[in-house]
């Protein structure tokens, strides 16, 4: 016998067939029902790695129950007349391996009932007189002409078949007329009938979209797609890298996923993305994702080089999210970055070289009516001329904005090699970024590395390691307030064209007591620096079949420095004969987890996987910042604080912190049909009260594919369809760290009059131990479908979220001595629905053309505010050093959502207006709306105040189509967002100042215009009012590529694999009705200290955007 696992039956005589073959099954079914591990039912999925030189079936056999514990039923003769023979495989499914085997043997093998049934191969009948045979060679190649080693070509009808190598090349043998079928993982198969002439052949695969996304990443492992109970993402690296400059992996997911909102607070390099999956969930917290890598949860995340990626899954709903409990409120990013496979080494290069221009520069007065209209102006006050004739004479007419703008250079260049064996597999990457902003100074420039290894010491224990290392250097400015030196665009766009730039030395002129916008851009030094190092090792051992444990451990620390510097020969700078701060951040996250994994299959109609572990994460973040002034030299920058004779700051923090956690998912299946998924985690953190340090975050969701119902197979409509539902809870824990606890800080204290002052400590904030995390209620429903053997796929949810025990400072009595407290209170909700559309529109051996459409709905709406009326957000100063009421949230209204005054045109001369005592004609005019008692008053007050839009967009959409032509490849890609305002705070500066609108504001020979006579500098020309809140919804031609593979056989390069060269423009264009530079722009000025999320949509200043023009090459061996 060969074990007590394999079934074996001996003869001792000859029989008749017949006999023999029901004395087998009769043996085999009593072997069956007697061996030692005969009730595990086994997938023919499970997966073994061989190693085996000359060897039997026996051999064989054993090593497979070994490896799965399954059994064997096969006669003993039968298996005598095997042949010997070498097979050497790596984690391959059972059956494949079994497949590869049997070819040239006299055996077949079944796998039924969880055990392997060996037979005689039947008696071929005897065969015709055979074709010459005739030898074939052929490559393969992918949709980016890039060979496909490990393609597999067979001749149909027979066990004659090869597969591809490194190079995608093939050689096999056929008769004329037989046809070849070429079939990959991933790729639609296709079949070519050999009419015995064309012995040459090239073949290329279509990427079959279905089929790439059947593994997904999910918390704590992987699933099919098809067994997905929840909403899903996926966005591939081909999508990302598909042209364009993408300096970030947030910036190259917009547009590509439904419901996920990416955009740029500025367009300045290094300039922060902005992410929003499914609207926003705080007031005062981050609505930021969760960015998880390989397996990490980072603060990171989104930094990192798109070239890296491999894929991207974005977790929308909670029975996706809970798994991560109170970080998993926001969505999960799941970031899988390129690692080694099996075969020879590949090298590839991926590159490419641009230039940025600004799409959009502003229209203003030349210096001559620059100067006329402030002259004009000034007389109007009673003043006397501010422009001199001899200023008017002079002939100055220089546009600031041209002098401080430039072409912006961009370039890209990774560098990545790759390969590995049955037990190795490693990837090496290098990066190097760098942008030159179109505002001149201002620069971004990052280097970074990679390295990802796996090892397969025996088939049950593996183990890895990531690691990730980058610095980058931005040459930053600032662009907040109503003064040149915190925001260069204000001096650059309201600086008269009539001012000098350079003096005769060749410095920068000064009039009037100014540095020119020029000098302000130029002289300072604004440096940061930031340093990332990631390293993530795990282990991974089967215990038994079905059950293995995994490890992970990680650090991440990333370090931010900030530099600024202001010269003495600059006017502020020569007040306080220089000026220097140093910031200095550091933070270093540590992470250890631990977790189970069990998939077992039960009578071939029972799956379960069941993940089970616990995690444990410290954090420390110091932070030291220093100011000075008062250096006897420019010489030393902010590098020798020492040097300056003034201190103006000096503080440091150390903040630590503590998450530990469990959690467990379950995943069940019925006949493949019927899916459960439950998931549970409990976490624990050092940030919160110690009354509520403890939160607990459950969801369950169930899947019904009625695709396999065989009624729905008969009506012949879809080739998928599957129905979706889920309900969970996920929290927020990333809010200001310890805000629970009481703070102290130094006062200084007198005993009396005439008495000395004495440092002391007061109280500033009050202590609540019942501080507890905002906590997200979502629920999820959706069905997938399939049409035309999946040529078109539609995917359709809808969600409703709710977040309780939102986190704010409430009033409260001042009986002890404090105004406001942390507390929890309040609600949010969001609804929303999402669509995705994906499409084959044509597919032929010559030109494929595909379709990829996603649009979301989402609305967002306050339900309660702790008893609060409501909060009223003030932005920071913005005209002549004031700032003004902006945004109110009220119950029943929207996060940032503009409230002011109904503008109603200018007062005319002669017009009587008693309800605005203050105003003159060409002042601007608001509508009476209301009173106290809800009724106009005829008096223009805070009460007529009322909402003017909102800065959500509703709608946010993508569309994207491919066309290939043989080797050619056109991608058009459309991004947009509908149904929301912008209040274009930049349109009033400019009319009350260099704007060409201010030669149509009203005076008395020019009373019929909606202009006002002097913009802000006038009663009620601050106010925030309608006038200037504009529809933002817009349609912008994102990125437009077209690329070309080259033939390698075309090229003289030996070792070449692929070679792909292209050219793209981005952003070339945009529909819109928004007067500013960019519908995307959000200042998010806000001088009261709220949360952004409360004010966004303002457009003061901004850094405008981009048209990118780029050439790109990836070459690989």
């Amino acid at each position: 016998m060969l074990s007590s696992t394999i079934a074996c039956t001996r003869h001792a005589r000859k029989r008749r067939p017949t006999s023999m073959l029901k004395v087998s099954k009769l043996l085999a079914l009593f072997c069956l029902a007697t061996a030692t591990q005969v009730s595990q039912a086994r997938e023919p999925y499970q997966v073994v790695s061989l190693s085996l030189k000359n060897a039997s079936a026996k051999d064989l056999f054993r090593e497979i129950t070994r490896q799965t514990g399954m059994n064997v039923l096969a006669d003993e003769a039968v298996l005598e007349k095997s042949a010997k023979t070498t097979l050497s495989v790596t984690n391959m499914p059972v059956n494949d391996a079994l497949t590869l085997f049997m070819r040239n043997q006299p055996l077949t093998c079944t796998i039924e009932g969880g055990a392997v049934i060996v037979k005689a191969k039947p008696l071929a009948p005897a065969p015709a007189a055979p074709l010459q045979q005739v030898e074939i060679s052929g490559i393969v190649t992918g949709e980016k002409g890039l060979p496909l080693p490990g393609a597999t070509i067979t001749v149909k009808g027979t066990k004659h078949g090869v597969v591809t190598k490194v190079d995608g090349s093939f050689h096999i043998s056929a008769n004329p007329g037989e046809t070849l079928e070429i079939s990959m993982v991933g790729y639609k198969a296709t079949s070519i009938k050999f009419d015995g002439k064309n012995t040459t052949l090239k073949v290329n695969l279509e990427a079959d979209v279905s089929n790439l996304s059947d593994v997904v990443v999910v918390g704590y492992g992987t699933t099919k797609k098809k067994d997905l109970t929840g909403s899903i993402s996926s966005i591939s690296s081909d999508q990302m890298n598909n042209g364009g400059v993408t300096s970030n992996a947030a910036q190259a997911i917009q547009g590509r996923a439904a419901g996920v909102q990416v955009s740029q607070s500025n367009s300045a390099p290094g300039g922060q993305t902005i992410v929003r999956i499914r609207g926003g969930n705080s007031i005062n917290s981050t609505n930021e994702p969760l960015y998880v890598v390989d397996g990490f949860p980072s603060e990171t995340g989104k930094d990192i080089n798109p070239n890296d990626i491999d894929d991207i899954q974005i977790l929308k709903d909670a029975s996706s999210t809970a798994i991560y409990g109170a970080r998993g409120a926001n969505g999960v990013v799941m970031i899988t970055t390129k690692r080694g496979k099996s075969g020879k080494p590949s090298i590839q290069y991926d590159g490419y070289y641009g230039v940025q221009r600004i799409t959009k520069a502003y229209d203003k007065m030349d210096g001559l009516d620059n100067m006329k209209v402030t002259n004009a102006k000034a007389n109007e006050k009673g003043l006397p001329d501010y422009y001199s004739a001899a200023d008017l004479a002079s002939g100055r007419n220089n546009d600031w904005f041209n002098l401080a703008t430039r072409p912006g250079v961009v370039q890209n260049h990774s560098l990545s090699v790759s390969g590995g064996n049955a037990t190795d597999h490693v990837s090496l990457s290098a990066n190097y970024f760098d942008q030159e902003g179109a505002l001149k100074n201002t620069d971004y420039k990052r280097y970074s590395v990679r390295l990802n290894f796996d090892k397969q010491f025996t088939p049950h224990f593996k183990t890895g390691a990531s690691i990730y290392a980058s610095h980058a250097y931005t040459n930053f400015k600032t662009y907040d307030g109503n003064i040149v030196p915190s925001n260069v665009m204000y001096g650059v766009l309201t600086a008269s064209p009539a001012l000098p730039v350079y003096n005769t030395d060749g410095s920068y002129a000064r009039f009037k007591g100014r540095d020119n916008p020029l000098a302000w851009l130029m002289a300072p030094t604004n440096d940061r620096y930031e340093n990332k190092v990631n390293i993530n090792v795990y282990a991974e051992y089967e215990i038994i079949n079905g059950l293995s444990f995994r490890v992970n451990g990680g650090t991440e620390y990333f370090t931010t420095k900030e530099g600024t510097y202001l010269p003495r020969d600059l006017v502020d700078g020569e007040k306080v004969n220089g000026k220097a701060s140093l910031n200095d951040v550091a933070t270093t996250r540590n992470l250890v987890e631990g977790y189970f994994t069990y998939k077992r299959v039960f009578n071939n109609i029972h799956s379960l996987n069941v993940v089970a572990g616990a995690s444990y994460q410290s954090d420390m973040k110091e932070q030291h910042y220093s100011q000075v002034q008062n250096f006897s030299t420019d010489a030393f920058l902010y590098h020798n604080l020492g040097a300056g004779t003034e201190r103006l700051a000096s503080t440091s923090l150390t903040l630590p912190g503590k998450i530990g956690s469990t959690y467990g998912r379950v995943n069940y299946a019925l006949k493949d049909k019927y899916l459960l998924t439950f998931t549970f985690r409990r976490d624990g953190s050092s940030f919160f009260g110690p009354n509520y340090r403890y939160g607990y975050f459950p969801s369950g969701s169930v899947a019904w594919r009625a695709g396999e119902e065989q009624f729905i197979k008969d009506l012949h409509i879809f080739s998928n369809l599957k129905f979706r539902g889920g309900y969970g809870v996920t929290g927020n824990d990333r809010i200001p760290a310890y805000i629970y606890m009481s703070q102290f800080g130094p006062i200084n204290v007198s005993l009396g009059e005439g008495s000395a002052s004495y440092p002391g400590t007061v109280a500033t904030r009050l202590s609540n131990p019942d501080l507890r995390w905002e906590s997200t209620a979502q629920l999820d429903l959706g069905v997938d479908m399939g049409f035309a053997n999946n040529r078109v796929n539609v995917t359709l949810d809808y969600y409703h979220k709710k977040t309780n025990d939102l986190i704010f400072n409430v009033p409260i009595g001042d009986w002890n001595g404090f105004s406001s407290q942390t507390v929890n209170t309040g609600s949010l909700e969001n609804k929303g629905i999402e669509l995705g559309i994906t499409t084959e529109n044509i597919h032929n051996n010559s030109f494929n053309w595909t379709t990829t459409i996603n649009i979301a709905y989402n609305k967002q709406k306050c339900l309660d505010l702790g008893g609060r009326p409501y909060i009223i957000t003030q932005t920071a100063n913005l005209y002549g050093g004031r700032g003004m009421d902006f945004t109110k949230l009220a119950p029943g209204q929207e996060l940032s959502t503009f409230y002011g005054y109904q503008y109603d045109g200018v007062i005319k001369a002669g017009e009587a207006h008693p309800a605005q005592p203050l105003s003159k004609p060409g002042d601007p005019k608001f509508k009476d709306v209301s009173g106290p008692d809800g009724k106009p008053d005829g008096i223009i007050d805070a009460n007529d105040r009322t909402y003017l839009g909102n800065a959500n967009p509703h709608y946010i959409y993508g569309i994207s189509n491919t066309f290939t032509y043989k080797d050619f490849e056109l991608s058009i890609f459309l991004q947009g967002a509908l149904d929301y305002s912008l209040y274009n705070a930049t349109r009033l500066v400019l009319e009350s100042g260099p704007g060409t609108d201010a030669l149509n504001r009203w005076t008395t020979t020019n009373p019929n215009t909606d202009i006002p006579r002097d913009g802000y500098a006038i009663a009620y020309g601050g106010l925030m009012n309608s006038r200037f809140v504009e529809n933002a919804s817009y349609l912008r031609c994102k990125m437009i590529t077209l690329g070309y593979n080259v033939p390698v056989s075309k090229t003289f390069l030996k070792g070449l694999r692929g070679i792909r060269v292209y050219g793209s423009v981005q952003n070339l264009f945009t529909i819109t009705k928004y007067t500013g530079s960019d519908p995307e722009v959000n200042s998010n000025l806000n001088s009261s200290g709220s949360n952004a999320n409360l004010s966004s949509g303002l457009d003061y200043t901004a850094f405008p955007a981009y048209r990118t023009f780029t050439a790109g090459l990836k070459v690989n061996f």
